[in-house]
């Protein structure tokens, strides 16, 4: 991970010198000062883009249920309920859809890093939501 700490990489990223040095996770973050997090992305994109928002059901740093929260009191009709998806004849997780092209989706027994925790899955959801399919 010592790559990310290069002068050439942070330079060609355009990262200040004055941010300290990458960490993959770190205690150190305060994040009671944006409680809104990036929801006001997605309001500002909800009707233009189509948007997926996916999250690991075993997510100890961003939990589902946290971000079901701020998805639900958006208050997007739903178009089609909390319902599983499957990936090789197994629950792969939940999905739901929202008016205005958006999508939220669980994947089973995925931490934080779902291509990294279930690569079949995650390419599987993409791929079918990339190609607008339905999972």
């Amino acid at each position: 991970m010592d790559y990310f700490d290069r002068a050439d990489v942070r330079a060609a990223l355009h990262i200040s010198p004055l941010v300290g040095a990458w960490e993959l996770c770190t205690n150190g973050i305060n994040y009671t000062r944006g409680s809104i997090g990036s929801q006001w992305v997605y309001e500002g994109l909800h009707g233009k883009y189509r948007m997926l928002h996916y999250s690991g059901d075993v997510d100890g740093a961003v939990p589902t249920y946290g971000t079901q929260g701020w998805i639900d009191s958006l208050n997007w009709p739903i178009t089609s309920d909390f319902r599983p998806w499957m990936y090789a004849d197994q629950v792969a997780g939940y999905v739901t859809y929202y008016a205005g092209d958006f999508t939220f989706a669980t994947v089973h027994g995925s931490g934080h890093m779902v291509p990294q925790d279930k690569r079949p899955q995650a390419h599987y959801m993409l791929y079918n939501w990339l190609n607008n399919t339905a999972l």
